[in-house]
């Protein structure tokens, strides 16, 4: 049985709230359980009933939907970000439950994409939870590297291992083929043991195969259709790294 996720369109105009119920009364997997028009609306909605998504703007009153990520922290439900304004994606990175950025004016097609990242992630997550996977330290040849999911080792080539991203006591491995998986381990640890395999820490939460990197902006790279931030203190040595593979 598939599974449907209660969910708050977040937006302060009401024409946004009118594309995104569009969107979502073609997908099975949407519950909308609430339209809110500022921060303050969301905090009511989530305390009264379960959430598991918040199609969420970032310019809005009373509570900016920034300030509204510091206080979901603590709590399960995921983010997909809709706005305007592009230069917002870097600042809402570092949050663990922003699962995907969207650029109005939204696409349905993105938009389905956004939600397929978000039933992935939260399937991940409830695995992890129930199997408890940890990541081999060893890499055993030079093109392979372990991870142990319970009883099963599974080899990821390093060629198909997009980036990594901190998460909390995990990890998320990103493949070229668009699965991720989630392992117990640290990001520091992971560094250690890619760097000689064309992998470079960009940032504290993100590791990346110099392979798919095809774009450097001033504080951003792009990895086919992703952009993550490049922390000021990693930019020169990513950078030199960079020119030098």
């Amino acid at each position: 049985m598939n599974k449907i996720y209660n969910t708050l369109i977040v937006d302060d105009e009401p024409y946004a709230h009118t594309l995104i119920e569009s969107y979502c009364e073609k997908l099975n997997s949407i519950r909308i359980v609430g339209n809110c028009y500022n921060g303050l609306e969301v905090l009511e909605a989530i305390n009264k009933q379960p959430v598991d998504l918040l199609l969420l703007d970032i310019q809005m009153p009373e509570i900016s939907g920034i300030e509204l990520l510091e206080t979901l922290q603590e709590k399960s439900i995921k983010v997909i970000m809709i706005t305007a304004f592009s230069h917002y994606a870097i600042e809402t990175y570092n949050y663990d439950a922003v699962v995907d950025y969207l650029l109005k004016p939204v696409k349905f097609v993105r938009f389905v994409k956004a939600l397929e990242r978000v039933k992935k992630t939260i399937a991940l997550e409830e695995a992890v939870t129930q199997s408890g996977v940890e990541l081999e330290g060893e890499v055993n040849d030079a093109t392979f590297f372990c991870i142990q999911n319970g009883k099963i080792i599974h080899k990821i080539a390093f060629e198909a291992l997009m980036y990594v991203q901190s998460y909390g006591n995990y990890v998320k491995l990103f493949l070229s083929d668009g699965e991720v998986k989630v392992v117990r381990n640290t990001i520091s640890k992971l560094d250690g043991e890619l760097a000689p395999f064309k992998f470079c820490r960009i940032h504290k939460s993100y590791l990346v195969n110099l392979r798919f990197v095809n774009k450097v902006e001033v504080n951003r790279i792009e990895l086919n259709e992703v952009h993550l931030p490049i922390g000021n203190s990693y930019a020169q040595y990513f950078k030199e790294k960079l020119l030098n593979e």
